[in-house]
Parts: C-alpha cells; structure tokens; sequence
C-alpha cells in the first residue's frame, strides 16, 4: 500500500516543472483540457484492457494528468483571483474536486456493483470526454482560450525570494506530515478495533473533513490572513493527531477525524494563498507552483516509505504522533518569514 501511494506521488515530482513550462506556451486552460483527455482515456483503456501491460498503461495515463493538473490549476486559479479573493477561490475550487474525488467516487462504486468494472469504467471515461469536447466549444470563442503565462519571455526572480522559499518549505513540511496520512487511518481504525463495516463510515468521516475544511479555510483566509490561519491550522492539527493516536473510543474517533480532516487538506488552499502572495509578478505563477508541486510531490513520496519504516519498528499509532512533530516544524519558516519581514519593514 505504501508502494503504491509513493508511485502516485512520483508523478508529481516528475511532472511539475515540464508542466508548468507547458502552460506558460499553451496556456493553463490547455493544459488543463490536456490532463482530463488523458483522465478519460485511461478509463477507456481500462475498460477494454485484456491484461496487465494495458492496466499499466492506463495507470501511467492517470498518472500523468495527476501530475500536470494541480500545478497548473493552482496557478491559474491565483492569475485570475484578485489578492483579496484568492484564499476563497482555491478553497471553493478545492473543495469542488472533492466532490468528485469523494461523491462521484462513491456512485462510481455502486455502478461497478451494478453493471460490472468495465461498463462502469467505460461509463467513467466517456462521459468526461463528451463533457470535455463541450467545453471545447464553449472556450474557444472567449478569452480563456488564448490565455498564456509568459511564453516570450524569459521571467526570474524566485531564487531569491525569501518570502517563497520559507512558503515552499513549509508547505513541504506539511505535505510530509499530511498528504499520505488518509492511507494510514484505516489501519488505525482496524488497531483501534473498527467493524468492518464502520470502517468505510470513518473513512468517509475523514474526506467530508477534507471538503469542508478546504471550503472554509479559503474563506476564513481572506478575512483574517494566510499565515495566521496556516500557523493555528497546524498547531490543531498537532493537537488531534495525537488525540486519535490516543484515544480508543469510537465515537470519540469519528469526532477528531471529521476535525481532522478539515484541518490536514484544508490547508491546501491556505498554502497556495500563501505562495501566490509570496510571489506577486503573476507570470511566475505557472513556475511557481510547478515548484511547489515539485517539492511536495517529493514530500508525498518519501512520507509513506518513512511511516510504513515507523509503523514496522513502533506500531501504528507511532506514525499519528511523528506526523504531529511534522505539523509544527511546518510552522517554522512561516514564523522566519514573519521576523524577516518585521527587519525589512525597520530597515526601510
């Protein structure tokens, strides 16, 4: 299982900067066309697959839409977000995917259960694909079609950014601690004693968290600031981590991981509001969040081979308690951003 969510994140790592490069000449909204063809035609693949080398090769489809899509969209949801609208819209537009990743999952479920795996997967692919050449049409006549970063020219300035390197270390940091966490929680369930039958209930706890954390934070980052909203997202999160590491009630457990996961994914839009700002000229955004998307996919592969290493020599509930040890050295950078920029503002 561990191998398998690394898998997934080496797509991001592998992706992310080609990506952004690729948006900055196609534009975003390509890019993004791009990626969900390639979603589709992996179902499609899948469903008339006859054995391993075809399933392969649909994964590596999937794969490569993952890894090209998130950068890109982070990007262009920052380019056309005012500054004091951007934590909403990504929370909004985050949020909008997990209802995808999570409901239209979940029918998808019941589909195979009905008409078997293939139909269903079929079903899966064709439908995005009409959905997509819509679009198509649609798109081309207005403005986004055409929309680019900055394709003729060659734009610098992030190396020497300290406000983007402290934003990018701590959203690694919090990558590490949180990104393969929902990969773990059904083994702590099963530690805790969790029915089988709860167990997808608890699961599903843990994502509807994610939903409405993503929601939430973006609009609570608008009104009261990235960086504060960040820093107490974390210290929560270090709190209910080792809560659910500890504690053996169900009902108890199912409480922290809806609190949980609002505060492990609803992150997500803090800490893309915090890069964006940390940046300013919008045509490095595309290179900018191919960075971020670079190094945290780094932060996604590595996570789940260390914990699964913990989890052999100390036992599940060991991987919740490192994970909250992670969540607060995430906050260090952003409070060195905050002393850095105190010394600025004196000297000027």
């Amino acid at each position: 299982m561990t191998y398998i969510a690394s898998i997934l994140g080496a797509s991001g790592v592998f992706l992310a900067i080609p990506a952004a490069t690729i948006a900055s000449k196609l534009g975003g909204f390509r890019v993004l066309i791009i990626a969900a063809v390639l979603y589709s035609c992996s179902y499609l693949i899948l469903a008339f697959s006859p054995g391993f080398l075809a399933l392969a090769g649909a994964f590596i489809l999937a794969s490569i839409g993952f890894g090209i899509f998130h950068p890109v969209s982070f990007s262009l949801v920052a380019r056309i977000s005012k500054p004091e609208e951007i934590g909403r819209k990504m929370g909004s537009f985050t949020a909008i995917g997990d209802i995808g990743r999570i409901g239209i999952a979940a029918c998808v479920t019941l589909l195979v259960s009905i008409i078997n795996w293939r139909n269903a997967a079929f079903i899966y692919g064709l439908v995005p694909l009409l959905m997509i050449v819509a679009f198509i049409g649609i798109a081309r006549k207005s403005a986004i079609w055409t929309a680019s970063g900055s394709a003729n020219e060659t734009v610098h300035g992030l190396h020497c950014n300290t406000r983007y390197i402290f934003a990018i270390a701590s959203s690694c940091i919090d990558a590490f601690a949180s990104s393969t966490l929902f990969v773990f929680i059904p083994f702590l369930y099963i530690h805790r004693g969790a029915s089988t039958a709860l167990l997808g209930a608890l699961s599903g706890a843990f994502f509807i968290g994610n939903m409405l954390g993503k929601y939430f934070s973006g609009r609570i980052t608008d009104k009261l600031g990235s960086n504060r909203v960040f820093i107490c997202s974390e210290i929560i999160m270090a709190v209910l981590l080792i809560g659910l590491s500890s504690t053996k009630n169900i009902l108890l457990i199912v409480a922290i991981s809806v609190l949980l996961g609002t505060v492990t994914k609803g992150t997500v839009p803090v800490i893309n509001t915090i890069i964006a700002n940390s940046v300013g000229d919008k045509r490095l955004f595309d290179k900018a969040f191919g960075i971020g998307s670079f190094v945290n996919g780094i932060a996604s592969v590595l996570a789940p081979l260390l914990f699964g290493i913990i989890i052999d020599r100390y036992g599940i509930a060991a991987v919740f308690k490192v994970s909250s040890c992670f969540t607060i050295i995430a906050v260090i950078p952003l409070l060195l951003n905050g002393i850095n920029d105190k010394r600025k503002a004196k000297i000027a």
